[in-house]
């Protein structure tokens, strides 16, 4: 089931956020984000302007979200247990619908998410560095839109 965001969601969200972010990105120590729960419970959360869920209809689980700022997906995470389903898929196509103009940053290293964005019709706008990690990061977005990336979660 997709649904919005509500502030009961918060820890589930959180804790699906921590589990995805440690296992798509092993090049970065755990510890790095564990520390950064704390900040996307009391900022990047409610700093989002939107934020949709995915619930599994069997557990009653959140399995997947995505959040916005303006039309920049600054998240776009599906529970390890849960992905290689199609659901990030899904989640993306809504993403899309939403906001057709898309901007996104992705680490360059998570070769896989980057596989993912271009899979599904985004290109490489640019690179940065992601100051709190140091580590590289890939602007991309729909070729001839607006690519003012603003923060990034995902």
């Amino acid at each position: 089931m997709i649904r919005p965001f509500c502030e009961d969601d918060m820890e589930a969200v959180v804790r699906l956020w921590l589990e995805a972010s440690v296992e798509a990105h092993d090049f970065i120590p755990a510890s790095f984000w564990e520390a950064a729960a704390s900040d996307m419970r009391t900022l990047y959360l409610p700093m989002s302007d939107e934020i949709v869920l995915h619930v599994d209809d069997a557990s009653g689980a959140v399995d997947a979200f995505i959040a916005f700022v303006d039309n920049f997906l600054a998240a776009l995470f599906v529970a390890p247990e849960a992905q290689g389903k199609g659901l990030g898929s899904r989640m993306f196509r809504i993403a899309r619908r939403m906001h057709p103009d898309l901007s996104l940053c992705v680490y360059k290293e998570n070769r896989r998410a980057v596989a993912f964005y271009l899979r599904h019709g985004l290109c490489v706008l640019g690179e940065r560095t992601e100051e709190k990690t140091g580590h590289a990061e890939l602007v991309m977005g729909v070729a001839g839109a607006d690519s003012s990336a603003g923060r990034r979660d995902a």
